[in-house]
């Protein structure tokens, strides 16, 4: 079963060719109908891009040996019971890292270009030459949260600039490659400072909520927040209140706590707000990749063949672990 939208059409066409009977689900379908699904049809695998895929959509197919994300995050599955059921959880990863790192970048670029603000003006007859003041990434703080494959892309993309780059990751050990930047030991240590925060983790019990009322409080009235990561992770209640006190300048989102947000979520009075349907890792590039490495992982599982552990969440399912 593939929780739709569908995957690249080279991988489905790998699908076929493989001889698998696919079952396609709509987008955000309940966990009702997926559960439905995968008990009708007693499912192998499921290929999972949008929607949750709670333990009741788990338990629902006897033969289900395999989930296998076409994307990174997996906060949408619920690993914890995979795991207990010995349902090996597998990810592309760092298939769409040059994707997010881009998105962020170009996100980075319109906060202080101002170009959705501009945008705007324009079309409404205003001609902005000779009073408007944009600004430089040359010279500026980057503070990034978490150094995966998406953060090192970043950072990447960012060392040509002329900017200075402090790194927060406890995760990563110290023989980590943290080559052109600064690892901090705490966001505190570099939050106040900083001129853009992007956040690169993923969502847990430990980063929900992680930067909230006292974090914007730190901050910079000059300093910008990105979020290509996962929703939840800032507060959103505690950002709506630190634009409105001038606490940062401004806000790009791709992603929230709930999504899709609510027509009428607060943020949308924001000019100095930027916004993107969770799409920041959806190339036609990235796309192909994920799509080709969540088949393979499936098939590598089901065949009893090598897989690279980086793509494995739950590795204590593997056989022989």
């Amino acid at each position: 079963m593939i929780t739709a939208p569908d995957i690249d059409p080279k991988a489905m066409a790998l699908l076929d060719q493989l001889g698998a009977t696919i079952f396609t689900a709509p987008a955000y379908s309940s966990e009702d109908a997926l559960a439905k699904i995968a008990a009708s049809e007693q499912i192998d695998a499921i290929i999972v891009r949008v929607g949750k895929v709670s333990a009741k959509v788990i338990d629902a197919s006897s033969r289900l040996r395999v989930l296998s994300k076409g994307g990174i995050g997996v906060d949408n599955i619920d690993v914890e019971h995979a795991t207990a059921k010995g349902i090996v959880v597998t990810n592309a990863r760092y298939s769409n890292s040059q994707s997010v790192a881009e998105h962020a970048l170009g996100m980075i670029i319109g906060l202080l270009k101002d170009f959705i603000r501009l945008d705007a003006s324009t079309r409404a007859g205003n001609w902005e030459k000779a009073t408007y003041f944009g600004g430089e990434l040359r010279g500026r703080h980057i503070g990034l949260i978490g150094y995966g494959g998406n953060g090192r892309a970043l950072a990447n993309l960012l060392k040509p600039f002329g900017v200075t780059i402090s790194v927060y990751d406890p995760y990563l050990g110290h023989n980590a490659d943290f080559n052109g930047v600064t690892r901090a030991t705490s966001i505190d240590d570099f939050i106040a400072e900083v001129d853009i925060l992007s956040i690169h983790c993923p969502r847990t019990t430990k980063s929900f909520g992680m930067i909230g009322r006292a974090q914007f409080a730190k901050m910079k009235p000059t300093a910008f927040i990105v979020n290509c990561a996962r929703g939840g992770i800032i507060d959103e209640d505690a950002l709506v209140e630190a634009l409105n006190e001038k606490q940062i300048a401004g806000a790009a989102l791709d992603v929230f706590e709930t999504e899709p947000p609510a027509t009428d979520h607060p943020l949308w009075q924001f000019d100095n707000v930027h916004i993107s349907p969770h799409i920041a890792g959806v190339t036609f590039e990235s796309a192909e990749v994920s799509g080709r490495m969540a088949v393979e992982n499936i098939y590598k599982i089901l065949d009893g063949q090598p897989i690279d552990p980086q793509c494995v969440i739950n590795p204590e399912t593997l056989p022989g672990a």
